[in-house]
């Protein structure tokens, strides 16, 4: 089993960022995603959770959740309610979007991350263009259970590719409660 996992691992695609990255692990990797506002085109909204990002420059519509107009937003529920500290996002060049998270407390989403444009043409990951695993990590760390995000300026034509969140990875018993042991174990010995 653990020869098998190790080799699955081996065979990602290079553009998957790792599922682990300083202490840190994706937690919206596999989420679900729905349309909470609007419509969207192109690939199906779960592909934004699958851990692959494009290659960078790839156009806007070519294998990528696009619309038109601000009014599209995007939930990412988290499976529980976990630490968030981190983003990385890959999305069309030109454009601005924003990150929300929800507030236990109210139930409201509040600000997490404006995100701004990127230099090149077509697909480009923030917050660096050039490197798909460096993560934007927040002011200050929140804890939820859903992030939304949508476009909020731009040329009107928008679109994404990848949405990760980045939460610290827990302690050795909560990971085998999470059901990461197993990808904890294959980091190890990677290492």
């Amino acid at each position: 089993m653990r020869s098998q996992l190790i080799a699955a691992a081996s065979a990602l695609p290079i553009l998957a960022a790792p599922a682990f990255a300083g202490g840190y692990y994706n937690a919206a990797e596999g989420q679900g995603v729905a349309i909470v506002s609007g419509a969207a085109n192109g690939a199906a909204p779960s592909t934004l959770t699958d851990g692959t990002f494009l290659p960078a420059g790839t156009q806007w519509q070519t294998g990528t959740v696009w619309w038109n107009g601000t009014g599209t937003v995007f939930e990412i529920g988290l499976g529980d309610t976990i630490t968030v500290s981190g983003a990385i996002v890959q999305a069309d060049n030109n454009d601005t979007y924003r990150m929300w998270y929800r507030d236990l407390g109210t139930g409201l989403f509040e600000e997490l991350w404006t995100i701004g444009t990127a230099g090149g043409a077509g697909m480009r990951t923030r917050p660096n263009a050039s490197n798909n695993g460096d993560i934007f990590f927040f002011p200050a760390s929140v804890t939820t259970d859903a992030i939304r995000i949508a476009a909020i300026g731009g040329d009107g034509s928008y679109s994404l590719s990848e949405v990760q969140v980045w939460s610290p990875i827990p302690g050795p018993g909560a990971v085998a409660l999470l059901g990461l042991a197993p990808l904890a174990r294959a980091r190890r010995r990677r290492a």
